[in-house]
C-alpha cells in the first residue's frame, strides 16, 4: 500500500474539522470529523498515528483559541471509536461487526457524558433545553400572539419532552455517524490500496421476524396509561419509533429487492427510499414485508 503525502492530507483535513466545529459548518462535519482518524490508524503503524495525532492536538491548543480545551476533548471522543473502527478494517473484519462495534462505542461514550454532567456537574438536561428554547418562545410570546406565561410553561414541557426522546435521539446519532464514516473511510481506504469489506447489497436486508411482536407489545404498551417519567414511560416512547425506523431499514431492502427482480434501474430503488426515510409512516410496508413472505410472491410472479 502505497501512502505517500496521504497521512499529511488526511491529519489537514482532521485539522480543518475539528476547527470547523466552532463555525456553523459543524452541524455537517461534526459527521464527517471521524473519518480522517479511521483513516489515519488504518495506513499507519500504532506509534505514527500517536504522532500524527499529537501534531494535530498541537494545532488545535495553537490556532483554537479559547475554544481549544473543547476541540481537544471532542478529538478525543472522535478519536476513540476511530481507533477502533480502523484496528477493524486493517484486520479484515466484516462490515456488520465494524459497524456494530463503532455504534456501541460512540453510543456508550454519550451515555457516559450524560451520567458525567447529570451526576458530577449536576446538570439537569431538561433545565438546560429549556432555558435554550426559552428566548425564542419568548420573543414569540412578547409579539403577542401567545398569553403571558406560554414560553416559560412551553419551554419546560419541550425539554421534559426532549429529554423523554433523548435514547433515541442519541442511537440516531451514533447510527448516523457510523455509517456515515463506513462510507468515506471505505471509499479512501480503497483508494488507497486497502480493500475494506463493504455492507450486504440493500436487496438482502431482512430484520428478525421476531421484532414484530416486540413491535406489537410496545405498540399496546404505548396505549396505557404509563407515567410519562417513570422507566416505562420513556421506555416505550423511545422503542415504539425505534422499531418504526428499523423496519423503514426493511422497506428500503423490499424495493431494492423489488427493482432487482423486475430489472428495474438502480436509480429507481434509491428515489423510492427518500419518501421512506421522510415519512415513518411508510414504516408499515416493511412491517408487512416481515410479517409476510412477499419477496417470495414476487419471485414466483
Amino acid at each position: 500500500m502505497k501512502i505517500g503525502l496521504k497521512p499529511l492530507g488526511w491529519s489537514l483535513a482532521a485539522l480543518a474539522l475539528l476547527l470547523s466545529l466552532q463555525t456553523p459548518l459543524s452541524a455537517v462535519t461534526v459527521f464527517l470529523l471521524m473519518t480522517p482518524f479511521v483513516v489515519l490508524f488504518a495506513i499507519l503503524r500504532p506509534g505514527e498515528f500517536a504522532a500524527y495525532a499529537a501534531v494535530i492536538g498541537a494545532a488545535v491548543l495553537f490556532l483554537g483559541g479559547g475554544g481549544a480545551p473543547l476541540l481537544l476533548m471532542l478529538m478525543v471522543f472522535y478519536m476513540v471509536p476511530a481507533i477502533l473502527m480502523g484496528w477493524l478494517y486493517k484486520r479484515q473484519y466484516p462490515a456488520r461487526t465494524v459497524l456494530l462495534a463503532g455504534f456501541g462505542l460512540v453510543l456508550a461514550q454519550l451515555l457516559i457524558e450524560l451520567v458525567v454532567f447529570a451526576v458530577v456537574f449536576k446538570l439537569n438536561i431538561a433545565d438546560e433545553i429549556a432555558a435554550a428554547l426559552l428566548p425564542s418562545l419568548a420573543a414569540l410570546e412578547a409579539s403577542g400572539a401567545m398569553e403571558a406565561g406560554w414560553a416559560q410553561a412551553t419551554a419546560a414541557e419541550l425539554g421534559k419532552a426532549m429529554v423523554r426522546m433523548l435514547p433515541m435521539l442519541l442511537i440516531a446519532v451514533s447510527f448516523l455517524l457510523v455509517i456515515v464514516t463506513h462510507g468515506l473511510s471505505r471509499y479512501a481506504l480503497r483508494k488507497s490500496g486497502l480493500e475494506v469489506p463493504g455492507l450486504p447489497e440493500a436487496k438482502s436486508w431482512r430484520v428478525p421476524r421476531s421484532l414484530i411482536w416486540y413491535y406489537l407489545a410496545a405498540l399496546i404498551l404505548s396505549l396505557m396509561p404509563l407515567e410519562t417519567g417513570g422507566f416505562w414511560g420513556i421506555a416505550v416512547a423511545n422503542l415504539v419509533p425505534i422499531l418504526q425506523y428499523i423496519f423503514i431499514i426493511q422497506a428500503i431492502g423490499f424495493f431494492f429487492y423489488l427493482a432487482d427482480v423486475k430489472k428495474w434501474s438502480k436509480a429507481v430503488p434509491v428515489i423510492i427510499s427518500v419518501p421512506l426515510v421522510l415519512f415513518p409512516q411508510l414504516y408499515l410496508i416493511g412491517l408487512l414485508d416481515a410479517a409476510f413472505p412477499l419477496r417470495r410472491y414476487i419471485t414466483k410472479s
